[in-house]
């Protein structure tokens, strides 16, 4: 039996990447809530990507379209910079006392902004199969919404006799990994 050939192969799909636009990049810096906030490890903070967006543009256009057709996120934007606030009215000697959060280097937040803002665009375009119980990256949904629907089946269930069991899970300390000893 002879060896399969490349016609043979089923033809490869199609990775093209839609480009990064101008106006994706704008919107996605236009929503920085860190315009006058503490930077991430890059020491670069928003309000500077804000007002050089106008020279900084074309680069991080080509960066993120690097990224999208590489299939990677530069580890270093899953880098942070860890820093604990102070909570009011607790002593300063309890470890409950302080809020952690992480610093994420602005462009990295970018990136994902495009993207999540795309994945929301194609699940609004394409119209898949969602379950009625979706809420994340659905437009006009929130979370307000699956707490109504969560509150009517409750209601519902009891008033047909039955018993309801919700079981909620905490994740108050979640936050992206930090390399310790790292600046």
């Amino acid at each position: 039996m002879a060896s399969p050939s490349a016609t043979d192969s089923p033809e490869e799909e199609s990775t093209d990447v839609p480009e990064v636009t101008q106006a994706e990049t704008r919107v996605a810096v236009s929503r920085l809530r860190a315009k006058n906030t503490a930077p991430g490890p890059d020491g670069v903070p928003g309000r500077a990507l804000v007002l050089a967006l106008k020279e900084l543009e074309p680069q991080l256009r080509g960066l993120f379209m690097a990224c999208l057709e590489q299939g990677q996120f530069p580890s270093v934007w899953k880098e942070g910079r860890l820093v604990l606030l102070k909570k009011e009215g607790r002593p300063a000697d309890s470890p409950s006392a302080y809020r952690p959060i992480v610093l994420l280097d602005e462009a990295g937040k970018l990136f994902e902004r495009i993207i999540a803002n795309r994945l929301v665009s194609h699940l609004c375009r394409e119209g898949p199969d969602l379950d009625d119980n979706q809420f994340g990256f659905c437009r006009r949904r929130s979370t307000i919404d699956a707490i109504t629907r969560v509150w009517a089946l409750a209601e519902e269930t009891v008033s047909l006799g039955g018993v309801v069991l919700a079981v909620s899970l905490n994740i108050s300390n979640a936050f992206p990994g930090v390399v310790i000893g790292r600046r």
